[in-house]
């Protein structure tokens, strides 16, 4: 006798769980969590398909990085760096200044510190003396920025004491790092100070520059007097030496409690945060740090913020949140400030997906937004995204795949500014070919506004034999895709159709592209990928338990939010632990959302909100997880999965 039970997945923030999780029926994260979890984000209401990313120009190198530099509020750029050389990006991914030659070795650049500090860069690397970058406006409306070479810093030098003190001689002690073994590897602006730290003869040592010139009102960035001695004629007539404590003399801190070899990271947050060896340190007593004196050095002091060991040369910061990889490099941390106790909370959040760090992380970045989302890109060129929400602190993981064996080798996130979201960076390795591309993020609300393809834009220039040729692509399967805009409302559709590239890298245009073309309208080469999402076993009440009994799914209904067209597919998986991608397009049914038949090329169609059910019966089998599969350039947002499930009991 067969019993059905009707299950309901109103929530996904429980993200993509590891294997060992799929069991854990006791958990929280199970009622909200998924199997697979590919290409897709997440909000606190919903699951949808990931953002396209779009081409910019094609990297320098394949050890390309990119480091954020702000001109103002409103105009922010990346700095693309590569072996000896470096380059302005903008926010489209176009070039944006000239190309300049540098001393820093592919080796060495994901080691560099680059800091953006009114108008220019600072660049510190532990091999390499301080250099600083400058950056002039073109000349033209529409020019190029115009990038410096990196030159060295002059450091105030020491004073020397002179042989015979004699009434108001002064001299000094000065920090100069002008030396190999004394360049700084770390660096922060913070409290009206340039800090450098962790060199290669002192990896526990920080120093802050003098504050700001009060009588002329300049930084002295580049002054690091650490002490300051004057003589003073006594009434006896001898000379006494004295030491000058004032308040803006350089600072410099070590601790013998900073276990570990040296620095990791520096950051300003709620706090001056240092990440080092086995736990994490906080100065909380305000920016203005006021030197004090001990045994002929002016210091300051730092605490331990949470126990939690630091890895890597990077920590990101959104909100409250703190996020930087844990020792070893093969977990991502995180903590929480708390205004309330004004002190720090941390814990590993990256026990979901620890299968996928065991190669360990190579870089992460964080996108502001609603989500907002922390990308970690590990050794082995995996992408994941873990999206989450400040004031909830929903946390949800997924896993980015790209075509065929294409993968990202760097990362890094924009701001948003007044007319943009943010933006995320990539440098792509697409067969064989190195791009640099661009993935905007939006609210999951609004995620139908954008492409859902990897698309390249290309020169409509088409030749006598109806082709148009992609040179910046390998010979591959694409899709041609159309963008197609709605003036009014600003929603971005797509109308596509699939040709394959000869050897030369060209494809024949059917009738419909070739009168678009020839119109001028902007022609794109779309790269498709596949969003899946896959739930977990479910725990029904047969006999007190359903996980040895023999089910059939006879149907799923999907609850859409703004979601249109292309073909949308499930299928349970019909071997226990097993899901065959090669099958799936195969073997599912698609499930109906939107109107097929005959219609203009290039006519907008309505978003659909609302629920829709497959009318699909699957065969008898003891795991029931539903798979659910998209790879048509169409947004797809998913707010619940209901099934219906028929139990043989035996």
């Amino acid at each position: 006798m067969a019993t059905s039970y009707r299950t309901i997945q109103n929530s996904f923030i429980g993200g993509l769980l590891s294997p060992i999780q799929e069991g854990a029926v006791g958990s929280s994260a199970y009622g909200a969590g998924l199997s697979i979890a590919e290409n897709v984000l997440f909000d606190a209401s919903c699951v949808y398909r990931r953002y396209g990313t779009k081409f910019g120009t094609m990297a320098k190198s394949a050890d390309s990085v990119f480091f954020r530099y702000w001109k103002s509020e409103d105009a922010i750029y990346m700095l693309e760096c590569w072996d000896k050389g470096a380059r302005l990006i903008s926010r489209d991914g176009k070039p944006a200044s000239n190309e300049i030659a540098t001393t820093y070795l592919a080796s060495e650049l994901k080691e560099l510190s680059v800091v953006s500090n009114m108008g220019e860069l600072y660049i510190v690397h532990r091999k390499h003396k301080p250099a600083k970058i400058t950056i002039q406006d073109p000349a033209e409306a529409g020019g190029l920025l115009t990038l410096s070479a990196p030159a060295d810093i002059s450091f105030v030098q020491s004073v020397a004491k002179p042989s015979s003190v004699s009434d108001g001689d002064t001299w000094t002690v000065a920090k100069t790092f002008d030396s190999e073994g004394n360049y700084p590897s770390e660096q922060l602006f913070y409290g009206g100070r340039w800090w450098l730290m962790s060199t290669d003869n002192d990896p526990l040592m920080i120093w802050g520059s003098r504050t700001m010139e009060a009588s002329t009102g300049t930084y002295r960035y580049n002054d690091f007097t650490l002490e300051e001695w004057a003589a003073y004629k006594l009434e006896t007539g001898a000379v006494e030496e004295q030491e000058i404590t004032a308040a803006d003399c350089a600072v410099a801190y070590q601790s013998s409690d900073m276990y570990g070899t040296r620095i990791r990271w520096a950051l300003s947050h709620q706090a001056f945060l240092v990440g080092a060896g086995m736990s994490i340190y906080q100065y909380t007593g305000g920016a203005a740090i006021s030197a004090t004196v001990t045994d002929g050095l002016s210091t300051f002091s730092l605490t331990q913020a949470v126990a939690l060991g630091a890895a890597g040369d990077k920590a990101v910061a959104y909100n409250s949140y703190v996020f930087f990889a844990g020792v070893g490099g093969h977990s991502l941390m995180c903590m929480n400030y708390s205004l309330q106790y004004s002190s720090y909370t941390g814990t590993d959040i990256s026990t979901p997906v620890a299968d996928y760090l065991k190669a360990g992380i190579r870089t992460i970045c964080i996108t502001e937004g609603s989500p907002a989302v922390v990308w970690v890109l590990t050794n082995d060129g995996q992408l994941l995204a873990c999206s989450f929400d400040a004031s909830v602190g929903m946390i949800a993981w997924s896993l980015m795949t790209f075509s065929g064996s294409d993968h990202p080798l760097w990362i890094e996130s924009m701001e948003s500014d007044i007319s943009r979201y943010s933006t995320l960076f990539l440098v792509m390795s697409r067969a064989g070919k190195l791009t640099i591309e661009t993935l905007e993020m939006v609210p999951g609300a609004s995620a139908y506004s954008v492409p859902f393809l990897d698309c390249y834009t290309i020169s409509p220039d088409i030749d006598e034999q109806n082709r148009i040729c992609l040179p910046e692509l390998a010979v591959r399967d694409i899709e041609m895709v159309e963008s197609i805009a709605d003036e009014t409302s600003g929603i971005r559709y797509s109308a596509s159709l699939t040709e394959t590239a000869d050897e030369n890298g060209y494809i024949t245009l059917d009738s419909r592209f070739l009168q678009q073309a020839s119109e001028s309208a902007v022609i794109t080469a779309g790269l498709k990928y596949m969003s899946v999402i896959g739930t977990l076993r479910s725990e029904l009440p047969a006999n007190g338990t359903s996980q040895s009994a023999m089910r059939v799914i006879m149907d799923v209904t999907f609850r859409l939010f703004r979601s249109l067209g292309g073909r949308v597919t499930m299928r349970p998986s019909t071997v226990s632990g097993a899901f065959d991608r090669e099958a799936l397009s195969h073997e599912a049914r698609t499930i109906l959302y939107r109107r097929y038949g005959e219609f203009r090329y290039g006519e907008l169609e309505e978003l659909f909100t609302g629920d829709r059910s497959s009318s699909y019966k699957s065969t008898n089998t003891t795991d029931d997880r539903v798979v659910v599969f998209s790879e048509d350039p169409y947004p797809l947002s998913i707010c619940a999965l209901i099934i219906d499930h028929s139990i043989a009991e035996v």
